[in-house]
């Protein structure tokens, strides 16, 4: 075993397991399905065709995206992740979110990356959310998504202390990017699996005035192509529920 100025250099299997370990440890992080740090649902198995459309970092105001479902006759067809913070901006959105049907989802507060956080902090700002909605609507959130999907060894169970199911998504639209109608549309329809969560969003988070208009425009196409192709309109719970019976 070489030595340098006195000192015993490990092994070289010893740093390639190092490196294993670190990758291994990366891809739990920043892969949102990852199963290493615990369960977690991309994917329902629902007794009949069903997809769940979700949208995160909401709510904006006005709420373009809540008046589209409105206007496509859909009242249950999705969830709206929602931010703590925004939910105090626009709590009447949320109110009549909520009274419609919609199923409200904690987001966190500010939509922080969560594995930076200690365990105590990430219930904080669970709870906060969760808190905020309650009191708003007088029903807790059942469900969870990370920003970004990130996770670490100790979110999944912060998540499901404060009564909240982590959830991810199967098919990412990257609306975000603002690639257009037609590509939204796209990217949608080809997420059309059975079982799908299908992720849009509300605006982007860091936007102060977020903007979903594109979303808004695409959003009666991919409702309309869905129920054509005889897929239900689940909320998360309501898949998640099937999947369990």
């Amino acid at each position: 075993m070489a030595t340098r100025a006195g000192v015993v250099d490990p092994p070289r299997v010893w740093i390639w397991i190092g490196v294993v370990l670190d990758a291994l440890l990366l891809y739990a992080v920043f892969e949102r399905r990852a199963p290493l740090f615990g369960r977690i649902v991309s994917r329902g198995r629902p007794r009949s065709p069903a997809i769940a459309i979700t949208f995160d970092d909401g709510p904006a105001e006005p709420h373009h995206v809540a008046d589209t479902r409105r206007a496509a006759a859909v009242r249950r067809e999705g969830d709206i992740f929602v931010l703590g913070a925004r939910v105090q901006q626009a709590p009447d959105v949320v109110r009549r979110a909520a009274r419609e049907g919609h199923e409200i989802g904690n987001h966190t507060w500010d939509h922080a990356a969560l594995p930076l956080r200690t365990p105590s902090a990430m219930r904080v700002t669970i709870r906060r959310t969760s808190d905020a909605v309650d009191n708003i609507t007088g029903e807790r959130p059942r469900v969870f998504r990370a920003p970004f999907g990130w996770r670490n060894p100790w979110l999944d169970s912060a998540a499901r202390r404060e009564g909240c199911e982590p959830i991810a998504w199967t098919v990412g639209v990257c609306d975000t990017d603002r690639p257009g109608v037609d590509a939204i549309v796209r990217r949608a329809i080809e997420g059309f699996v059975d079982g799908s969560i299908i992720l849009l969003h509300d605006g982007r988070s860091f936007d102060p005035e977020p903007d979903a208009s594109q979303v808004v425009e695409a959003l009666p196409h991919i409702l309309r192509e869905a129920q054509q192709r005889g897929f239900r309109l689940l909320t998360v719970s309501q898949l998640l529920a099937e999947s369990i019976a």
